[in-house]
Formats: structure tokens, sequence, C-alpha cells
């Protein structure tokens, strides 16, 4: 039977559920910044709330979802392909996305764990709005969302008086309306760059947006402690973009950047979607975006206990590879994944978690294994997002393939990766120069950038015969119980001559990592794509007794 809208009541549906409602909130759902415009997602919920309508609910099977809804073939087999299982999943996380921010008005379409068939239940009390205010004043982080609640508020464009508007005016003569003039330009590109941020932020992991807030305190009021605002102003062919991050809960600015473009009409649209990508990275990018840090602080005296709450702590293990820190957030991993192994963002920080856990005295070949393990599954799981790409990345490269790290790095840094993780990776995968501008760019931004990032400098300087420099960026690391640390201290030192310093870096190392005096050529493979640097790093490392 076809939705159309009839006033049945839907099976097993709350008594004053009518069919109509149902239809109706699925509207309202597809076409909420959650789902952020995908058909597939659209066309598979459809399908399983008709099927769930029409009485057929329980008849919902992998199977019939993959001929009836992605058009595979009969006969499919969800262990060769897992595409009704990865868009289940989104699926999942979409609507939890949507309820986050939104109360249904009569029904509330849920997808329970281990069943393909919605539930239709009634809407669950959330606190009034004008309640809300209250709760973000005592600096309590809203129950609404595991992660931040944002808002954008439309930009303003401001009109900027050309010079020979001004002598005009001054000589008393009226020009007619440009609709090309700066004015009527910058409140379009201004209207643009909203709903541009807008899409770009709803489709972040562990975020939700509040849609439509007109104030600071209309957003606030709907629970967002997180407000973006900011203006647009054009001078002949630039346009300023000057953006602002305000915590609603303190009321205190905590954010602002200014950025500057050529904006030509035929540069109009690009100059608006390159900006807000550059917002976009840099106050959501995970883990290290504005909006990140300043979440990560705040949570940082409670216990971790939701997969997000995993991710604000990489960073910190990322300056310091703390070992007690490390085994907390293994334990919130488990935890999580047990609750739903298919979070593909959680995988991908678990495999990059236990990539780098390789290079300390905890690590092991099982974490290398695992790795590679948790980076496929997660990249089949969320494509689009960055973090599976750069987890790729680092996978490919401990495998000694640079140009597959260096396209997945590639791939990260366009979906809105962080800029400093992608730089890195780019660089040890061969791309040098290209790499470490990248990473410098955007570590001049960062409060507090982790030391492990300069290994990449250490490394760069090195295979330049920089070992001055090399030495440098090797000290600037500052982490004993990372091995990138000692390894590259041991290298450059013995190359300068100073072989009793070289030889204690390299005694260090041997205590990290055992294996490097066996088999040290295997393990330097594993830092770089470039054989020629592989072999000069050996060298120094016999210079520094180790191999």
């Amino acid at each position: 039977m076809p939705l159309d809208g009839s006033s049945r009541r839907p099976p097993d549906a709350p008594p004053e559920v009518e069919r109509a409602a149902v239809l109706a909130e699925l509207d309202q759902v597809i076409a909420s910044s959650a789902f952020g415009g995908s058909a597939r997602q659209a066309r598979l919920l459809r399908f399983l709330v008709g099927e769930v309508l029409d009485g057929r609910g329980g008849a919902l099977r992998a199977p019939l979802v993959a001929t009836r809804v992605f058009d595979r073939p009969e006969g499919f087999d969800s262990c060769e392909d897992s595409i009704v299982r990865v868009e289940m999943s989104k699926l999942r996380r979409a609507l939890a996305r949507h309820y986050a921010v939104t109360r249904a008005a009569v029904v509330r379409i849920e997808l329970p764990r281990g069943t393909y068939a919605p539930s239709l239940v009634p809407p669950r009390e959330t606190p009034a709005p004008e309640a809300a205010p209250s709760a973000l004043q005592s600096g309590e982080i809203t129950a609404r969302a595991a992660g931040p609640v944002l808002a954008v508020l439309p930009f303003a464009g401001v009109t900027v008086a050309s010079s020979t508007a001004l002598r005009a005016r001054a000589a008393g003569e009226a020009a007619p309306p440009d609709p090309g003039a700066p004015g009527a330009r910058s409140r379009a590109f201004a209207l643009g760059l909203t709903h541009r941020l807008g899409a770009l932020f709803a489709s972040s992991p562990w975020v939700s947006m509040v849609s439509r807030a007109s104030s600071l305190e209309d957003a606030q009021a709907r629970g967002a402690r997180y407000v973006i605002e900011g203006s647009v102003r054009f001078v002949a062919q630039t346009v300023r973009v000057t953006a602002n991050l305000h915590d609603a809960a303190r009321g205190t600015q905590v954010w602002g950047s200014t950025y500057d473009r050529a904006a030509a009409d035929d540069l109009f649209f690009a100059a608006e979607d390159a900006i807000a990508h550059e917002i976009a990275v840099q106050l959501l990018a995970l883990p290290l975006g504005a909006v990140h840090a300043l979440e990560a602080h705040e949570r940082a005296g409670h216990p971790a206990q939701s997969a997000y709450d995993a991710v604000l702590r990489f960073p910190r293990w990322l300056a310091t590879f703390d070992r007690r820190l490390q085994a907390e957030i293994l334990d919130v991993c488990k935890r999580a994944l047990v609750a739903d192994p298919e979070q593909g963002m959680l995988l991908a920080f678990a495999s990059i978690f236990h990539g780098l856990s390789s290079w300390t005295a905890e690590g092991s070949s099982h974490d290398r294994r695992r790795a590679a393990d948790l980076a496929r599954h997660a990249v089949a799981l969320e494509p689009t997002l960055a973090v599976p790409h750069n987890a790729l990345a680092l996978l490919l490269l401990d495998a000694g393939d640079g140009p597959g790290a260096l396209a997945e790095a590639e791939t990260a840094l366009a979906l809105g990766g962080d800029p400093a993780t992608s730089g890195f990776l780019m660089a040890l995968a061969g791309a040098w120069d290209r790499g470490n501008a990248v990473l410098r760019a955007h570590l001049r931004v960062m409060k507090r950038p982790a030391g492990c990032f300069h290994h990449a400098f250490s490394l760069d300087a090195y295979r330049r015969g920089d070992h001055a420099a090399a030495l440098a960026a090797a000290e600037a690391i500052a982490t004993p119980n990372l091995a990138w640390d000692p390894l590259d201290r041991a290298v450059a030192l013995a190359r300068l001559g100073r072989i009793p310093e070289a030889r204690a870096a390299g005694r260090a190392l041997t205590v990290i990592l055992p294996d490097i005096s066996r088999d040290p050529h295997a393990v330097v493979a594993r830092l770089t794509a470039d054989a020629r640097l592989v072999d000069d790093l050996v060298e120094g490392l016999r210079l520094a007794g180790v191999g």
C-alpha cells in the first residue's frame, strides 16, 4: 500500500497517532539539516517507515532492504556487501542528531539497535526553552547531545561606499540602485555564507545544530552553547569576512578570525565556499578544532563516558603519550564500540591510536594489525569524513605505501580534516615541501601544538643534510616515551659527531623498541616512504650504536 496519508493508525504506534502524523514527521526529519540532503538516506527511511505503516515491519531484513532500496540483486550476502549495515548505522546517527535539537510534535521516529523496523513513539519531554539559559549559565554541558550544540546567526552584509559614490553624494548627485554594488553583493555573500556554514557544521560528527536562530539570546534559549556570527564587506573586487565564536554559557567571545579573498563575479561562489570551508576547519576539524578544544578543556576534570569524550582526550594523549591516559581512552573506546561497533569516526581514532601506540613501549605488532583492520572498516563506514582517510594514510605509510598514504592524506585535507595531521602524513609520504608547508601554517594558529608534529620537520631537515636543524626539531618533540623522540635525536647527534650523546639516545630508543636492534631497516621503513632517507637513517642509527 502506498504512503497515501490516510488516517489509519500505524501498527504499534501510540493510540493517538494517525498515519498522517507519521508522514508529516517523516517529511520534517528528512528535510532537517541532520540528513544533509542525502537522497539515499531519505529513500531508506521512507521505505522502512512505509513498511511499518503497512504492517510489514516484522519482515524487514537486510536482503529485502538491499534489493528494494539499494538495487542489489537477489541472493544478497551481507557478509560480502556491507551497504545495509553501513547505511542503517548512518541513519540511526542521523535520527539521533535530529532529535538532539528538535522535539517531535506528535510522534517520534526511532531506530532501535538490532532491528530494521523503526519505532513510532510519543515525543520525549524536553526542558522548556525559557529554562535553558539558567542551565547553560551555570556552565553545564547540555544533555541534549553528546557533543557541542551550535548555532550560526545570519552573517551581516555591510555596505561600504566606494570613493566614486562618496564624491557623487558630496556633489548632490543620486546614483541609481545597482544590483552589483557592494551593498547588494555583500548581502548576497553573507546569506550564502550563512547557509553554507550551516550545512558544513550540521554534517560534522558529534555536533548538533540549532536551525534558524535569529540572535544570540534566541540561540542560547534553544540550547546552543556555541554561537557563530560575523560580517561581510566588499571593497572593489575583494571580500572581507569576519567571523566570531561566542560561548553563550559564559557570555564571552572565545575565537575570531578574518578572511580576505578575491571575489570577482567569476570567483564569487569559489570565495564563498573557500571561506566557509576554512571557518569549518578551524572550528570543527577533529580533534583539534577550536570548539572541540574548548569542550576538551571543560570536560577534562570529568570521567570520560562517551565516544566523543574519548576523542576529546586524544590531543592531550598526543602531547604526552601518558600511559594512564592511554588506558583510559582504550577503555572508553572498547565500551563505546561494544555498544555500537559501527561508529566509523571512533573506529578511525582507535586506528590512529593503535598505530601511534606501536611506537611506544606499551605497543606491539598487534597494535599495527589492529590499526589496519580498524582503518579499513572506518573508511568503508564513513567515506565522506576526513579522519578515517587520515587513519588509512597512517596505516599505508606504516606498510610502506607512500603514494597510497599521500592520496588518503590529500583526500582528508580536501574533506575538511585537521590540516596538521594531513600535512604531517603528506610530508612523511614523500610530499615534503607541501606537507610541511600545510603543517607549519596550521601550527602557527594552534595554541599548544603537540610536539610529535616536529617529527616531520626533523626528518625533512635530516634528509636535506641540515643536521643541526634536525636536532632542534627532534628536541622540540619532547616526548621521551615516544620512539620518534630518541630516534630523531640519535641520528642527528651522530651526524653532528656528538657520539656519546647519540649513543645515549640510541639506548633510550632500544628500551622503547627492542626490535630496532635486531632489524633497524624494517623499523625505520615504517617512518617514511622515502627509501633514500630510510638508508640514511639506518646509517645514522649505526653510528649511534643501534643495529
